[in-house]
């Protein structure tokens, strides 16, 4: 008794499920609105801005940027590197005792170097 009791439970809450399906207010396989019909997209998001501009260091600032990051790495304290700046590139010259040397400088100068172009004419005096 207790079992046909639940099996008529059940199936009654799975008719009372399926009776609710109702229709969505937009056609089957279709993509449904984002925004509610009655708000625009315009109404919600805000105002375009303009973003101010990227603010660019000055030649100098770059170049003595640099110097101080070279100095300050323990592995370049013996190199002779000389660095100058315009506003399209940086070019290095001066002699490295290593090619590991001469790539840690590479990658210090990259990350400064924003979009210059980065001109090398370092000398490796022991390349390996």
């Amino acid at each position: 008794m207790k079992q046909i009791f639940s099996g008529l439970i059940l199936l009654l809450a799975t008719a009372g499920f399926a009776q609710q399906s109702g229709v969505p207010p937009y056609a089957p396989g279709s993509t449904p609105p984002t925004f509610p019909p009655e708000i625009s997209p315009r109404q919600q998001m805000p105002p375009d801005t303009k973003a101010p501009p990227p603010r660019q260091l000055s030649n100098a600032r770059i170049e003595q940027l640099i110097q101080d990051k070279l100095k300050n790495e323990p592995q370049l304290a013996d190199t002779n590197v000389r660095v100058e700046t315009n506003d399209k590139s940086i070019h290095l010259s001066g002699a490295v005792d290593t090619d590991q040397q001469h790539e840690l400088v590479l990658r210090v100068v990259q990350s400064c170097a924003a979009d210059r172009k980065i001109v090398d004419k370092i000398k490796v005096r022991r390349p390996t």
